[in-house]
């Protein structure tokens, strides 16, 4: 099996809502998923004993785990569980470094939002990939545009995807993009997906929309991850 891993180096592009949501995604298909928590603000955590207190099926199993043994708890973690999604949070840290190295984490997401104050420090997280890779050299890294302004007259975009696919070779870029959706921060406080807030308040699904694709995407480069796993084995 493999682990994602959700991180960076900028706070407050959306890491924790990322990794939430995909959890669940991953969850609601009946797979073992476990949630880990490597942020001191416990986010992630945080959500998940909110989802589990009001009894929300499925149910969310998720653990924090600090410090350099990320790596090695990781590893057994993965030998438990279908998926394993870490969210290392928003800074350079023991935690964000000792994820990249371990070597059943084969993707990494990079949310990130379109402007320069945030694009300018992925210059950074592309070198620290590849001196990771030197350690690790199936970790895979995509960003994912996050966070993007709904306002139509806002164009970012097209800036945001050039820069990042001719100036930072070592990481790749997802697809799916995800807007600045006000569903996303209710769904969190009732201890929902945004899938699942959508659903139950019977309201648009553009946000629903954007995560089952990011789903789609994250779950094929998984079962890519896995195939040269087992390859490797054989």
């Amino acid at each position: 099996m493999v682990a994602i891993l959700v991180g960076g180096e900028k706070g407050g592009t959306g890491k924790s809502t990322v990794a939430i949501n995909l959890a669940v995604e991953f969850t609601k298909t009946g797979q073992q998923v476990l949630l880990v928590d490597c942020d001191k603000q416990q986010t992630a955590a945080d959500f998940a004993e909110r989802r589990n207190a009001v009894e929300r099926e499925p149910a969310l199993i998720a653990t924090s785990v600090r410090g350099t043994q990320v790596k090695t708890i990781v590893a057994d973690f993965v030998r438990r569980y279908d998926v394993v999604i870490v969210d290392s949070g928003g800074q350079d840290s023991i935690e964000l470094r000792s994820a990249m190295v371990c070597p059943a984490v084969q993707l990494m997401i990079v949310p990130v939002q379109a402007s320069y104050f945030d694009l300018a420090p992925l210059v950074t997280m592309a070198r620290l990939v590849e001196e990771a890779q030197l350690y690790n050299n199936a970790l895979q890294v995509h960003c994912l545009l996050n966070k993007l302004p709904t306002n139509p007259q806002v164009q970012v975009l097209a800036e945001a995807v050039d820069f990042i696919q001719t100036e930072l070779q070592p990481l790749g870029l997802f697809e799916t993009t995800l807007y600045d959706r006000v569903a996303y921060r209710y769904a969190a406080a009732t201890g929902e997906s945004v899938t699942e807030y959508e659903q139950r308040m019977k309201r648009e699904t553009k946000a629903s929309t954007e995560i089952k694709s990011l789903y789609r995407e994250v779950t094929r480069h998984v079962k890519q991850a896995r195939t040269e796993r087992a390859k490797e084995k054989n």
